[in-house]
């Protein structure tokens, strides 16, 4: 049975259906109002007929995969990405840099090490996101010029909530009041509106100069 997409403000909240190596876990993004938003609970949570946003697990080859809803996604392709940590920055961050081809399966997140040995380039991107670990502040939402209005931005922060639960990480995906005027446009169109900082500092675009320059 398909269950529809909840209206725009449903709470988000996590199950923890098992607990993985390194931390990890396997674990489910559900839309309801049964528990608060962020709430995050175990496999005894009652989940029948709820919508499933997003789960998390290993692949076969113990590597993350990320499953979006397709309802949540419209018509956004699917997407592989690699990770890129700060584990040793003053504030530990990490990006997930999205991809779209049949180079991984749709979902999988390689490390730089692997990224390194496909034949693909930087360049190749349809965009990334950057977030704070400690707490689930986003810093940076980024997509490809070619890329844009196709629904991309929201998939990308739908995928970083996804693994920062997965990681085991504390809070959830949320902004603060900086962003650029695309990334304000972005946060107009994201259905948990609770999570998105009032506006208080337009910052520069993150276009690399020859993105941003005039047509």
């Amino acid at each position: 049975m398909t269950i529809a997409l909840p209206p725009g403000g449903t709470p988000a909240w996590y199950v923890r259906d098992e607990a993985l190596a390194g931390g990890r876990w396997r674990v489910r993004c559900i839309l309801s109002t049964d528990e608060p938003d962020g709430a995050v609970v175990g496999p005894e949570a009652e989940t029948e007929g709820r919508y499933v946003q997003w789960s998390a697990t290993l692949d076969g080859q113990g590597r993350p995969n990320l499953r979006i809803n397709p309802l949540s996604l419209g018509d956004v392709p699917p997407l592989w990405f690699v990770e890129v940590p700060e584990s040793d920055a003053s504030e530990p961050a990490t990006s997930l840099v999205a991809f779209v081809g049949d180079l991984q399966p749709p979902g999988t997140v390689v490390s730089n090490a692997v990224f390194f040995t496909l034949p693909v380039k930087s360049e190749d991107q349809v965009g990334a996101v950057r977030w704070y670990i400690d707490d689930g502040t986003v810093d940076q939402v980024f997509v490809s010029q070619a890329w844009r209005r196709r629904g991309v931005g929201s998939a990308l922060l739908y995928s970083a909530d996804c693994f920062h639960q997965f990681s085991g990480w504390s809070g959830s995906l949320h902004t603060d009041g900086r962003r650029t005027a695309l990334g304000e446009s972005l946060m107009a169109t994201l259905r948990f509106p609770e999570r998105i900082a009032p506006l208080e500092e337009l910052v520069r675009p993150m276009d690399p100069p020859e993105e941003n320059s005039p047509e």
